[in-house]
């Protein structure tokens, strides 16, 4: 009995110490603003007989942001452990019930092999406490509220001068909220090869990325209380994305880039998909101001399912245009103290308009803020 107390005293005192030798970071921040079509509805919808309008159907409101993140990191010669908790909430002054909350945890470690080769293993889970269905959905409902589990490893190393070359293993697990009588969930699994080349010009350091994901993700439809899926849907996903870092002075970077993203149909054959569009990234960041900010326009093209009008089918198959604009800024105002704003743009554009569909529809989901944020 008493080896065993000594041996929890040595380990309790040894996971202390190593707390404490490691790095703390706080951040606590409240923000506020006005969020227009938070669930993503279009602005016509026939039910029945009746016509519902956009007074009807969307949903807008001045909203509070409130949000922490803590951060722990230990770093010795060759491990390095990091720990991460975010959790924010947004509140809707005008529709109290539609607010929602939020909590995200990671733990990762990573082992250095030498200055340049290491492998690493990570941790993830994610709710979101939030009712009601999305707009945005397509073939399947898209419920809002889940919680996500995930786990990741892989190895990364250098083959040429400042290269960094990663290979990431991953699986997820998403349990979606039920919704009536039906509920929703999904396995995925799969790997990440990419590629980071730095070079210098000019004293400023310049990067070209380039990722390539492959997964299956496996769906479960339920329907009551039943254990056995009622539906399953099998999908593979092809992902690649080539990204480059371009300085233009100490303070100061655009990133363009380019995605091209594949969804392909195993158990229906109808609904695959190709994805492609550009993307431009601006990055400032000097000793008091930080402002992050990208635009994108994204093509989807549906290789099977086709559009719809009031008419019926159209003959084209079902594309959709996305238009994405997003900036975060924080200037400091005194010690550990900052001004934010954020600004946040989604339409989304489609050639399917039967107003007795929900999905596939268009939408325009955006909002504004500004608030504070401390840093400790």
């Amino acid at each position: 009995m008493m080896n065993r107390l000594i041996s929890l005293f040595i380990l309790i005192s040894s996971n202390a110490i190593v707390f404490s030798q490691g790095k703390h970071k706080f951040e606590a921040g409240t923000s506020g603003g006005y969020e227009y079509n938070y669930f993503r509805s279009p602005t016509e919808i026939s039910v029945g007989e009746e016509i519902l309008h956009k007074e009807d159907l969307i949903s807008s409101s001045l909203y509070q942001d409130l949000e922490m993140k803590y951060n722990y990191r230990y770093k010795s010669r060759k491990n390095k452990l990091r720990f991460a908790i975010n959790p924010s909430s947004r509140i809707f002054y005008e529709n109290i019930d539609d607010s929602y909350w939020n909590l995200k945890t990671k733990a990762n470690y990573e082992h250095k092999f030498s200055r340049k080769s290491g492998a690493f293993v990570e941790g993830r889970f994610e709710r979101m406490n939030r009712e009601g269905l999305g707009g945005s959905q397509d073939v399947l409902i898209n419920p809002l509220g889940f919680s996500n589990y995930g786990v990741s490893s892989g190895v990364f190393f250098g083959l040429i001068r400042r290269n960094e070359l990663k290979l990431e293993a991953f699986y997820n697990f998403k349990d979606f909220d039920a919704f009536g009588v039906r509920d929703l969930q999904y396995q995925e699994y799969g790997g990440t090869i990419s590629s980071v080349q730095k070079f210098r010009t000019r004293k400023l350091t310049h990067t070209l990325g380039l990722s390539i994901t492959l997964k299956k993700r496996m769906y479960d439809t339920y329907n009551g209380d039943s254990s056995t899926p009622e539906g399953i849907r099998d999908w593979d996903y092809v992902k690649g994305v080539l990204n480059y870092g371009l300085p233009v002075s100490k303070v100061l970077e655009f990133k363009p880039g380019y995605t091209y993203y594949v969804r392909i149909d195993n158990s229906s054959g109808r609904s695959g998909f190709k994805q492609y569009g550009p993307k431009i990234g601006l990055k400032y960041d000097d000793k008091t101001t930080t402002i992050r900010t990208s635009f994108s326009y994204i093509t989807r093209e549906y290789s099977d399912l086709e559009a719809r009008d009031n008419e019926g089918k159209t003959g084209e198959k079902i594309t959709y245009g996305y238009a994405n604009f997003g900036l975060n800024g924080a200037h400091k105002i005194g010690r550990n103290l900052f001004f934010t704003a954020t600004v946040f743009s989604r339409i989304r554009k489609t050639n399917y308009t039967d107003i007795a569909a929900r999905s596939f529809r268009n939408y325009r989901n955006q909002y504004v803020g500004i608030g504070i944020l401390s840093k400790f």
